[in-house]
């Protein structure tokens, strides 16, 4: 399994946490995983392209 951290998610796709807060609340983005005991948070990568794949479908 692959993960990408918050972090490096959102500085990949060019937005901010806030933003990603907002699509993990109203429009189905996976959820992050934590590390237990820590702020840590890690987004499986497989679970990411399939939402935005979901999100691009139609569009072609």
């Amino acid at each position: 399994m692959n993960f990408i951290s918050k972090a490096a998610l959102v500085e990949t796709l060019g937005i901010s946490t806030r933003t990603m807060e907002n699509w993990i609340s109203s429009r189905g983005f996976p959820s992050p995983l934590h590390v237990q005991g820590s702020r840590l948070a890690f987004f499986k990568l497989s679970a990411v392209e399939a939402w935005f794949a979901s999100q691009l479908e139609g569009q072609e």
